[in-house]
């Protein structure tokens, strides 16, 4: 399992979408923005925002802990590259 720990900033519904050839209105996901610090090989730190989908059921997770430092479990889709820190 992956694990992303990142401060969250936000937990929020993302916009509902419409599908273009059916017409279906696809209601919108709910979501995690994270705030991720990056260390790097010089020393410093990059910060990079994130948005994550979650489920809905997780929400409750996450509402009320903005500001604080949170673990999120991830999958992946599509090709991940891997390295050790």
């Amino acid at each position: 399992m992956i694990k992303i720990s990142a401060t969250l900033l936000n937990v929020y519904i993302g916009n509902d979408f419409t599908n273009k050839e059916t017409g279906e209105i696809i209601k919108g996901k709910n979501k995690l923005q994270l705030l991720l610090e990056t260390p790097l090989k010089n020393g410093g730190s990059r910060k990079e925002l994130m948005d994550l989908s979650i489920p809905s059921e997780k929400v409750k997770l996450y509402k009320g802990k903005e500001n604080e430092v949170v673990e999120v479990d991830v999958a992946t889709i599509g090709k991940t590259i891997f390295y050790g820190i």
